[in-house]
């Protein structure tokens, strides 16, 4: 069993480790469990679950490109194809009548590594605060 490491440190308890040979059902089925922990709660999400909620986009798009074994075998490429990938969605999304505004990637990329340094600053103080 593998454990993913969030902001630099191994955070998951074992109910949260994470094994490398998730299905996207199986990944849905956490997710579904989070999401109503969430909504009964209305506790913020903990960087575990932004994790889940990417693992699956992750898994996601590695089943419908054939690179599903590459996940645990070489998850950098297989990271670096979604961002190539999402980057000419952001081109594609520029030419779109139906936007107001276009996508930028980069501005997209600035504004999710603040939210990540954030979250990563925040969750310590959180947890520490809940007694965990």
């Amino acid at each position: 069993m593998t454990t993913l490491n969030v902001c630099g440190s191994a955070l998951f308890t074992k109910r949260e480790q994470m094994v490398n040979q998730l299905t996207t059902r199986m990944l849905r089925n956490r997710i579904r469990s989070v999401n109503r922990r969430l909504a009964k709660t209305d506790a913020d999400p903990y960087n575990v679950d932004r994790a889940l909620w990417a693992a699956l986009a992750v898994v996601s798009f590695a089943s419908v490109t054939g690179q599903r074994e590459d996940v645990q075998t070489d998850p950098e490429t297989v990271l670096g194809d979604l961002l190539a990938g999402l980057m000419h969605w952001c081109d594609v999304q520029k030419t779109s009548e139906r936007r107001i505004e276009p996508i930028d990637f980069e501005s997209a990329l600035e504004r999710a590594r603040n939210h990540y340094a954030e979250e990563c600053v925040d969750e310590p103080e959180r947890l520490l605060a809940e007694g965990q």
